[in-house]
C-alpha cells in the first residue's frame, strides 16, 4: 500500500470582479440581504427572480454573488463541461470548517480522493454498515418515550449522533460520545456564522476550535483502527485503497471524516424529521406506508429487501424536494464566461439554487403539498428537466453517500413504524427555517403510541 499524493491546488487568489452590470436589488453596504435572506431564503429568492429574472446578483453575508435560477443553471454548473467552475473556490467561507473533504476538492485531486473514497461504499461495506445500524436503532428506539409529546427534531437529531458514533467511528464509550457530539454541533453551528474570522466568543470561532478538537480525536483513532481494522465507517476509511492500492494520509482521513460526519447527519436529520412530520400529518399515508413494510418479515429490515419500500422511497423522495438539506450552494468562476447573455468574469462567486427549483410551480405543480405520487411513473414530475429533483448535488460532486443516507433513513423508518404510531396536534404544526439546514422552529412536537403488534426489545 502506498500514500495517495495529488497535486491538490490550493485555493486562488481571485481578485472581486465588478459585476453592477448583473442586475439586483440597491441595498447596504455589507448588509445586503442577508437578513431577508436568513430568514427567508425562499421568498427571497422567488421575489428577485419576478424582478431581474434567472441571473441577478445579491449581496449576503458581506460578499456579492451572481445568483444562476433554474434547472437549466444547475446543469450547466453541476456538470461543468467547460471546467470553469471551482468547487474548492466557491466554498471559501466554509474552509476553516471543512477544507479538505471531498466537496472542497476540484478536477484530477477530487477524482482521486473520490476513487479511494468507494471503497468504503461498496455493497458488502454497506451491507456491515446496516447491519450495525439496526442493532443500534433497536437499541436507542425502545427508550422513546410514548402517550405524551415529545420533540421530535432533538430527538432524532441526538439518536443520529449516537447512532453516527457507534456506525460512523465504533465508538461506544458514553463520555466520549458527548465530547465528540458537543464538539460536532458547535462546528455545524459555525456554517451559519454572519463573522466569518474564528474570532474569539464567535460562532466561527467557537466551530473552528470545535474541529481542532474532533481533528485530535478521530486521529488518536486512525492508529487503532490500521492495527485492529473494523465494521465501522471510520475503519473503512482508514484502509480504504483505490484500483492501484494507494491510501490517503492520516491528514486526508481526517478531513474526509469530519465533512462526510456532516453531510450524512444533516441530510439524515432533516430528511427524517420531515418524513415524520408529513406521516404525524397524515393518518393514510402513514398506515399505507406501515402497510409497505408489514409485507416484510418482522423485525429490521434487511439489506434485500431495501429496494422492496417503493411508498417509504417516495415519501423519502418527497421529504428532500419539500426541505432540502442543501438549498444553496456556491462555486467561483476561474475564467471570464458567459449565461444566459450575462457576462460572469474570473472570480465571479455564483449560486446555484436546487432547494428552490424543487419548489417551482412549473416544474412540481402546488409544490407547497407533500406528495409522493409526484414520483410514480405516470407522474413523473422529477423527470421533466434532469435536474429537477437533485438534492444530492450533480456530475463529479455528487454525494458520494446517497446511497448510505437511504439506507440508514428506510432502517429507521421500518423499526420507528413496526413499534409506533405518530401524531402531531394541529396548534404544534411548525414553521420551518431552511438554512443552514432545514428544521422545525419549534421541534416538531409529536407524540408516539406503541402500536399493539409491537414488542419491546429485552
Amino acid at each position: 500500500m502506498s500514500i495517495l499524493e495529488t497535486n491538490s491546488a490550493f485555493s486562488a487568489r481571485l481578485a472581486r470582479p465588478q459585476l453592477g452590470h448583473i442586475p439586483g436589488p440597491r441595498t447596504i453596504p455589507f448588509i445586503g440581504k442577508s437578513i431577508g435572506f436568513a430568514l427567508d431564503p425562499y421568498g427571497t429568492y422567488f421575489e428577485q427572480v419576478a424582478r431581474f429574472g434567472d441571473v441577478f446578483r445579491m449581496n449576503v453575508f458581506g460578499e456579492i454573488w451572481a445568483v444562476l435560477a433554474g434547472p437549466d443553471a444547475l446543469e450547466h454548473v453541476y456538470l461543468n463541461r467547460e471546467q470553469i467552475f471551482s468547487a474548492q473556490n466557491g466554498l471559501k467561507a466554509f474552509a476553516p470548517l471543512f477544507s479538505g473533504g471531498l466537496l472542497h476538492r476540484d478536477d484530477l485531486d477530487h477524482r482521486a480522493h473520490r476513487r479511494v473514497m468507494q471503497a468504503a461504499f461498496r455493497a458488502p461495506a454497506l451491507k456491515n454498515y446496516l447491519h450495525l445500524m439496526n442493532g443500534e436503532i433497536t437499541r436507542l428506539l425502545d427508550d422513546w418515550p410514548t402517550g405524551a409529546k415529545m420533540k421530535f427534531a432533538p430527538a432524532i437529531k441526538e439518536l443520529t449522533l449516537r447512532l453516527g458514533a457507534k456506525v460512523f467511528m465504533g465508538v461506544e464509550d458514553p463520555a466520549e460520545v458527548t465530547r465528540i457530539n458537543a464538539a460536532f454541533v458547535q462546528e455545524v453551528a459555525a456554517t451559519s456564522a454572519l463573522i466569518r474570522k474564528p474570532l474569539p466568543f464567535t460562532k466561527m470561532g467557537r466551530g473552528v476550535a470545535a474541529r481542532e478538537t474532533l481533528s485530535n480525536d478521530f486521529r488518536r483513532l486512525i492508529a487503532k483502527r490500521k492495527a485492529t481494522g473494523g465494521d465501522d465507517f471510520f475503519s473503512q476509511l482508514c484502509i480504504a485503497q483505490n484500483e492501484d492500492g494507494q491510501a490517503w494520509s492520516d491528514n486526508d482521513i481526517i478531513d474526509h471524516f469530519n465533512f462526510l460526519l456532516m453531510a450524512a447527519h444533516d441530510a439524515v436529520t432533516g430528511a427524517l424529521t420531515a418524513m415524520i412530520w408529513a406521516l404525524a400529518q397524515d393518518e393514510h399515508l402513514q398506515e399505507s406506508v406501515y402497510a409497505e413494510i408489514a409485507q416484510l418479515p418482522v423485525g429490521p429490515v434487511s439489506y434485500g429487501d431495501l429496494d422492496k419500500l417503493d411508498l417509504t422511497d417516495r415519501v423519502y423522495r418527497e421529504a428532500l424536494r419539500r426541505f432540502t438539506p442543501s438549498a444553496f450552494t456556491a462555486r467561483a468562476v476561474m475564467a471570464d464566461t458567459q449565461w444566459q447573455g450575462h457576462h460572469l468574469p474570473r472570480g465571479t462567486k455564483v449560486v446555484i439554487c436546487p432547494g428552490p427549483v424543487m419548489m417551482t410551480p412549473e416544474i412540481f405543480p402546488h409544490p407547497d403539498r407533500f406528495d409522493p405520487d409526484r414520483y410514480t411513473p405516470d407522474r413523473a414530475e422529477d423527470r421533466v428537466h434532469k435536474f429537477a429533483w437533485s438534492p444530492f448535488g450533480g456530475g463529479a460532486h455528487k454525494c458520494i453517500g446517497l446511497h448510505f443516507s437511504t439506507i440508514q433513513v428506510k432502517a429507521f423508518i421500518v423499526q420507528f413504524l413496526q413499534r409506533y404510531r405518530v401524531g402531531m396536534d394541529v396548534p404544534d404544526r411548525p414553521k420551518w427555517r431552511h438554512i443552514p439546514t432545514p428544521i422545525p422552529t419549534n421541534g416538531l412536537p409529536v407524540t408516539l403510541w406503541r402500536r399493539q403488534s409491537a414488542q419491546q426489545t429485552p
